[in-house]
């Protein structure tokens, strides 16, 4: 069981990726390397009760909520839901050029 201290401890330069100016680990890297250290975790997207859609409107855009678990402790977090150029998704309709 591998504590905080060693997970942040792992080296992820190599699957480090640049969008827009920023840069991230993508969600599949980072569950490959939780899963592999702490095999008892499991995640959990939560839906919306109203309509039963995966994301909640807001006034700062779409939001998704996550819940993390492992070692029966649950991390829960909400996330903004960002376009092809790491904006906020808004309900307003909007355009965006693809080159």
């Amino acid at each position: 069981m591998k504590t905080f201290k060693e997970l942040s401890a792992i080296n992820v330069n190599k699957y480090i990726e640049e969008k827009e100016g920023h840069k991230y680990l993508s969600w599949a890297w980072a569950w490959d390397f939780f899963k592999k250290a702490r095999p008892d975790a499991n995640y959990e997207i939560v839906k919306n009760p109203h309509n039963g859609l995966p994301y909640f409107e807001s006034y700062a855009g779409a939001m998704v909520y996550t819940e993390v678990t492992a070692n029966g402790v649950t991390h829960e977090m909400w996330l903004p839901v960002m376009d092809g150029k790491n904006k906020a998704m808004k309900s307003e309709p909007y355009t965006c050029k693809v080159s």
